[in-house]
């Protein structure tokens, strides 16, 4: 499993902040299994289609849609992991110049007004997908409410993962433990300090 700066948690985190990790972290560990599984099938589905399309010369009738649906949940699940983890894209440089207790408001405004966002789109989502119950899928012809469930699905996920995050936010005094993954922290400060590890840096000759 990938580690990033949310499972450092130290021995001194009680009540709250050692509850949001455990939720989080166990959430993780319980999206990263159908995310595998769903990315496994989902090859497998285009090999097989493309096998049978131009070599068999015999179409699957249902093997694009499936793969679609099943890259759908797959994608969809996978976001919550990257909330988790600090791994969307974002622009930091502007917040960084802020001082820093502004900085750290301005992020919880932010993951506030996502929050808002997620909530929206978990409302909306599961109406969505309750109107898919009279709909039937072209090839599968199955209800299209398990395939629409993945919005929702995955933004409560990302509700519950974001929420975590900003509780444990609150006793991060490093802003880029708070807008980054462990990974990219890592190369930031290597490429910053010029971390060029054993190869030794010539040099430079007195004039």
């Amino acid at each position: 499993m990938v580690t990033n700066g949310l499972d450092g948690a130290n021995g001194e985190e009680r009540g709250l902040f050692l509850l949001a990790r455990k939720v989080g972290n166990g959430l993780e560990r319980m999206i990263e299994i159908p995310v595998f599984i769903l990315s496994v099938l989902m090859t497998g589905i285009v090999l097989l289609g493309v096998f049978f399309r131009y070599v068999i010369h015999a179409p699957l009738g249902w093997s694009e849609e499936l793969s679609r649906y099943l890259m759908i949940w797959m994608s969809l699940l996978s976001v919550a992991l990257c909330v988790w983890r600090h791994e969307h894209v974002g622009v930091t440089m502007a917040i960084k110049k802020f001082p820093r207790l502004i900085a750290k408001a301005l992020i919880f405004v932010s993951n506030g007004l996502v929050m808002y966002f997620l909530f929206v789109l978990t409302w909306y989502g599961f109406r969505m997908a309750e109107g898919g119950k009279v709909q039937l899928s072209t090839a599968l012809h199955t209800s299209m409410e398990w395939w629409l469930m993945a919005v929702p699905a995955s933004a409560l996920v990302c509700m519950i993962m974001l929420a975590c995050k900003m509780v444990l936010d609150i006793r991060r005094k490093n802003l880029d433990e708070m807008l980054m993954s462990e990974d990219i922290i890592d190369t930031v400060k290597r490429e910053e300090g010029l971390d060029f590890g054993d190869v030794p840096l010539k040099e430079a000759k007195p004039r």
